[in-house]
């Protein structure tokens, strides 16, 4: 290997030194609209979900299917894990399976609604919680009715639902199809 004499080095620093100083000023003088863009606020975000959270909760309550599916994110999900043992495997994977469950899997209901105790809506999840009172024909003529401790969970992105969760306390419900059983007889 060759040493390197110190006028060549010398040189090559030059250049790179002149090369440096030259791109400075390129770079300094970016346009912002070809700056990477700054990502959404956690405010910006939060206030764009409540109002797709808050119309989605209010049609899910309402049974207003029209109204929902239009909120709804094509690769949306719903689930239900605490219905598992009550209605079986409650997962729905898709706008079209989800909306499938909410039209026919929810024809029986009688009514549905709900009191609110408390609502969090923080980046793009939304809480709500309170109690369902709602009613059910079990198809034999047998209706229950009952009020059941609830929460729902929704995540929304890009101004669609993409994940609805419900937890149930089903325990009054249980009890609710035990008593009208056990009177129709």
């Amino acid at each position: 290997m060759k040493p390197i004499h110190a006028p060549r080095l010398r040189v090559a620093i030059a250049a790179i030194s002149a090369l440096a100083v030259f791109a400075q000023p390129a770079m300094a003088q970016e346009t912002p609209s070809t700056a990477a863009p700054k990502p959404p606020s956690y405010s910006a975000i939060t206030a764009a979900t409540a109002p797709v959270a808050d119309a989605y909760f209010a049609a899910y309550i309402a049974n207003d299917w029209d109204a929902l599916e239009p909120l709804l994110a094509e690769s949306a999900t719903f689930q239900d894990p605490t219905a598992s043992h009550i209605f079986g495997g409650v997962l729905s994977d898709g706008r079209t399976p989800v909306m499938e469950r909410f039209r026919t899997g929810y024809a029986s209901l009688t009514h549905m609604e709900f009191v609110k105790t408390r609502s969090l809506i923080s980046d793009e999840s939304a809480l709500y919680e309170g109690a369902l009172h709602w009613g059910m024909d079990l198809g034999d003529g047998t209706l229950v009715d009952c009020v059941t401790p609830m929460v729902i969970v929704l995540t929304v992105v890009d101004g669609k639902v993409t994940r609805h969760l419900d937890f149930v306390d089903y325990s009054p419900f249980v009890a609710a199809v035990r008593k009208a059983r056990a009177a129709a007889g």
